[in-house]
């Protein structure tokens, strides 16, 4: 409802309502669907009863969007079915209408599985009938029963990006049918039980893939080959005891680790540039202190709670190195890094890094975030911005000499930079005694822009 000043007669501004223009239904056709394949299709429905204009405008759409938890506010009432079954009848009631000379370009299902295979299995037959780009599919298991996927669905050549949750897939071996993915670019699993042999034959189905995630139970040494591929992100669930990845044109690797140890190779993916590793059992083994050099274009590597007491990386190329340790059984001591062309580190941790060696006379920007003070040795001539926070507890801390000279020597290993901006919730735990600024030279007599 818009509101609208106007004048009383007796020259007095009042303020009055006046009935919104709908400026929606002025809008042209293609404008309107534009603006409604954003909406969930259960909204675009509802809005068939505003006007004769609305009545079929939602089987034009070329977006459905199904997701019973938004979709329907008391889907979890203990023991009522009644609103499930309204959701079910909804979509069966939707994939019912033909969508004549509509195309679908885009299915989303979202729905909690409670058994009932046929139920599921009559709605992905809509995708399949429209020959969708882009298929989306989440069938959360509420027991240990997951549905199982259609093998129909891996043969609908015209998908480009397919999402699939909380399914079954299993292709037997050898194969009774062979996977036709040609158009297909983008491939994620998300909680979705397979087997190495499957994997493999749905690769061989996918010429074309450039983005796969595989967040999957049942792998075991799973092997992803794809000349294609520039994209893997792969979390390791279950017993995962090997990732091989032969992908020439890989640029960009993520790995998630969270049950143990997994030998990772990656000898075939020479053209990698970000590299990422979160939660893995890494550190402590050789192949990754070997791994980091062959990779001739790395330009980015973070480490994420990586297991390990001891680091040392190696690369010519490498630009960019973040580490991180959040306090989940990270145990990092020493990290040596000789990295000619690096322009950027970056540290965020607890207590337990002693000790960092860098030699890296390109490095530019220099951040440390830490509980306590590192013994640090550098060789960055160009080094132009350092960022220093000390936080965590430090009210709790002595301030002994020991804390102030570490701090003392630290400073004057990054006195060459251009600017420092050092910051700490405690003061105290930065400014130098008297005492030992009689003794002791400046740590930063060079630096010409200094914050605190």
């Amino acid at each position: 409802m818009d509101m609208k000043r106007v004048k009383e007669n007796d020259g007095t501004k009042q303020w009055k309502s006046i009935m919104s223009t709908d400026r929606i239904s002025e809008l042209p056709d293609a404008v309107a669907l534009h603006i409604l394949s954003f909406l969930p299709t259960i909204f675009v429905v509802r809005m068939s009863m505003v006007s004769k204009r609305w009545r079929h405008m939602w089987t034009l759409i070329h977006v459905l969007d199904f997701y019973d938890r938004r979709d329907l506010e008391y889907l979890r009432k203990p023991n009522n079915n009644r609103d499930r079954n309204k959701f079910f009848k909804l979509v069966t009631n939707c994939l019912k209408n033909p969508f004549q000379g509509t195309t679908i370009t885009k299915f989303k299902l979202h729905v909690d599985f409670y058994g009932g295979h046929n139920r599921i299995d009559r709605w992905l037959r809509f995708p399949l009938q429209k020959g969708v780009k882009e298929l989306d599919i989440s069938v959360s298991p509420t027991t240990s029963i997951y549905s199982t996927l259609s093998h129909d669905l891996l043969c609908l050549t015209t998908l480009t990006a397919l999402k699939l949750g909380g399914l079954h897939l299993k292709i037997d071996s050898p194969p009774t049918f062979l996977v036709s993915l040609p158009s297909l670019l983008v491939l994620e699993f998300v909680n979705v039980v397979t087997y190495d042999q499957t994997l493999n034959n749905l690769l061989l189905g996918c010429p074309c893939l450039e983005k796969l995630k595989l967040n999957c139970f049942g792998l075991q040494q799973p092997q992803v080959v794809s000349s294609s591929l520039k994209s893997l992100e792969f979390f390791q669930l279950g017993a995962v005891q090997t990732v091989k990845v032969e992908a020439k044109n890989l640029h960009s690797f993520v790995y998630y680790g969270y049950s143990g140890s997994c030998n990772i190779n990656l000898t075939g993916c020479a053209l990698i540039r970000n590299l990422k590793f979160t939660k893995a059992w890494l550190l402590t083994d050789h192949w990754f202190e070997q791994l980091v050099p062959q990779l001739s274009h790395l330009e980015s590597l973070t480490l994420h709670d990586c297991y390990g007491v001891y680091v040392k990386i190696t690369n010519q190329q490498l630009k960019e190195i973040y580490i991180k340790d959040s306090g989940w059984r990270f145990d990092l001591l020493e990290a040596i890094i000789n990295t000619p062309n690096l322009v950027s580190f970056r540290y965020n941790g607890g207590s337990s890094l002693h000790k960092i060696s860098i030699n890296a006379p390109g490095l530019a920007s220099f951040r440390y975030a830490s509980k306590s003070i590192s013994l640090i040795s550098m060789n960055a001539t160009n080094l132009l911005n350092v960022d220093i926070v000390l936080r965590g507890g430090l009210e709790k801390k002595t301030f002994d000499n020991k804390w102030y000279n570490s701090l003392i020597v630290f400073l004057s290993e990054l006195n060459g930079t251009k600017k420092m901006t050092i910051f700490s919730g405690y003061e105290k735990a930065i400014i130098i005694p008297n005492e030992l600024r009689a003794t002791c030279p400046p740590p930063l007599p060079d630096v010409k822009h200094l914050m605190s």
